[in-house]
């Protein structure tokens, strides 16, 4: 690092712990500083070595190995709530481990790979890196499933459905082959290709489908559930199309990208917006990042498959997103339709989603504003805020990783 990066982070340092100091005012920062604020929390993730809680952790707390704790789903259920809505951080209390999540390293491999494609990482000493967290990845992925897959490193439960620790499910081994993907397009990292293209046997052979028929169908978020949750099922497209694109030579990986992003298409509302799930499921609200995601996934879909038939759908619901979900500060909003906190996974979302569609001016005031709301004078961001209530506790994979992996994108040049 030279000395004209380290002036500039001591003085971005400054200017973060002052605005924290001041809440949050009128975004400041220029585009100029906005390599520093990434390269900052690049040094803070390392630091970390990638390590952290979650907001979904609780039951890792050695509490819940007790007899009555161990299986019944209504204080597991209400437990992992309180810790995460509490103003007070109880992790350290119940002793819940740090950890590093592999969608964590996805995201930081991502975010490597498109500093280097920015020029503002050397690449060399990059290419170390992302060969040790390769080799991670690999390490961690399950065992037992037709190809390599990846979970959450901790128990989790829904109101409809149980995962039991690493399960592996179609959002997390999604995130994870879109870095493993990044990192081989621009280090011809060979070791992610393979994963790449070994991963789609298990959206291939292991998933089931949840709903639709033999020409449009939505992948289920695990083996084990047939959730009908429809940016999980674009995040089974993207698989399929960077796989693709990777080397996999397979006519029905081909034709299932397609009926994933057939089904999703199909489901998409009058407003040009999607609701998280489908088919009678109650959850149907509007929010940023799965909206995001769902749009990051068809434009990925369209680019490497040369697809073009749902140029409609896409425009549709490119008009909604940058119509609905911004404020005039240019802060990403949580709904499209009512109050919501200003929430880091959104804001770093905010960031890829823009970019692909080729906003980057204002996914640059976007991050200027997110940063002057969220972030922390350490490189770390906060996980949300509402109001002037700023959550104190810090999430690696929810917040850090997603803000890091969103302004990396932002300078990337061979997208």
């Amino acid at each position: 690092m030279n000395a004209g990066t380290v002036t500039g982070l001591m003085e971005l340092t400054t200017f973060l712990a002052s605005s924290i100091e001041r809440a949050h005012v009128s975004a400041t920062l220029s585009r100029s500083q906005l390599p520093l604020c990434a390269e900052q929390t690049r040094l803070f993730m390392e630091s970390r070595d990638l390590t952290g809680w979650d907001p979904y952790d609780a039951l890792l707390s050695p509490i819940f190995r007790l007899p009555l704790l161990r299986s019944k789903w209504l204080p597991r259920f209400a437990a992992q709530q309180l810790v995460l809505r509490c103003p007070i951080n109880l992790r350290g209390v119940l002793r819940v481990p740090r950890q590093r999540n592999p969608v964590t390293v996805g995201l930081y491999i991502q975010g490597l790979s498109d500093l280097v494609s920015a020029g503002l990482l050397d690449r060399d000493t990059a290419a170390v890196e992302v060969e040790r967290w390769v080799h991670d990845l690999h390490r961690s992925a399950n065992q037992g499933f037709s190809g390599p897959c990846w979970g959450y490193p901790f128990p989790w439960e829904g109101r409809k459905h149980r995962m039991p620790t690493g399960t592996p499910t179609i959002v997390a081994t999604g995130i994870v082959v879109a870095g493993l993907h990044r990192a081989w397009r621009v280090f011809d990292n060979e070791d992610a290709s393979q994963l790449v293209r070994e991963s789609a046997a298990f959206v291939l052979e292991d998933l089931p489908h949840a709903a639709g028929d033999e020409t449009a169908w939505c992948w289920a978020y695990s083996p084990c559930d047939r959730q009908v949750v429809l940016n999980a099922t674009m995040k089974g497209t993207r698989l399929l199309s960077h796989a693709l694109d990777a080397g996999l030579d397979d006519d029905r990986a081909r034709f299932a990208a397609y009926a994933s992003a057939r089904f999703t298409a199909k489901r998409q509302e009058d407003g040009g917006g999607w609701p998280y799930a489908a088919e009678n499921d109650p959850r149907t609200w509007r929010d940023h990042h799965h909206t995001g995601y769902i749009l990051e996934c068809f434009d990925t879909y369209r680019k490497l498959t040369g697809d073009a038939q749902f140029d409609e759908t896409i425009e549709r619901g490119w008009r909604h997103y940058r119509r609905d979900f911004f404020d005039s500060a240019c802060l990403p909003l949580y709904y499209d339709d009512r109050e919501g906190p200003t929430d880091a996974t959104a804001a770093g979302q905010a960031l890829i989603t823009l970019t692909a569609f080729g906003d980057r001016e204002f996914g640059s005031k976007v991050a200027s504003a997110s940063i002057d709301v969220l972030a922390r004078a350490d490189g770390s961001f906060a996980y949300r805020r509402n109001g002037d209530r700023l959550t104190r506790t810090h999430f690696m994979r929810w917040s850090t990783a997603w803000m890091f992996a969103g302004l990396a994108r932002l300078f990337a040049k061979d997208l």
